[in-house]
């Protein structure tokens, strides 16, 4: 948090932070083992022009809020992307857990989300 503090109130503008949020962290889901509450909130109150991507695993809708963000530099504030994101997004097996956090999948299970995940990006 210093230097989330620092940055806003040395009016360091030209940085863009990104945060990915995913819900999820080694131990189980962010809101059950450390809460960050409104973490856009907090942000604006440091002095932080905040934006948010709501389907983080779109990649068009990063290139579209990177570019919107290249618009807030140099106006006295830092900006910060939000982006909210599914851990494992296009393995079936893999999503909406922590399971996965820091484990490596067997052969099989390697595959098998290679294949999905090939089939979820398609042409990326």
């Amino acid at each position: 948090w210093e230097a989330i503090m620092y940055a806003s109130a040395k009016g360091v503008d030209n940085i863009i932070a990104v945060i990915d949020l995913n819900g999820q962290q080694i131990d189980g889901s962010t809101e059950d083992v450390l809460n960050m509450g409104d973490l856009k909130s907090k942000l604006k109150t440091f002095g932080w022009e905040v934006l948010e991507i709501e389907n983080g695993n779109d990649i068009q809708n990063i290139i579209t809020i990177m570019d919107k963000a290249k618009n807030y530099l140099f106006n006295k504030k830092p900006v910060f992307v939000l982006l909210k994101t599914i851990m494992g997004n296009g393995v079936d097996f893999m999503m909406h857990t922590h399971e996965w956090h820091g484990k490596a999948p067997n052969d099989e299970q390697l595959e098998l989300a290679l294949k999905q995940n090939s089939e979820t990006l398609g042409d990326y």
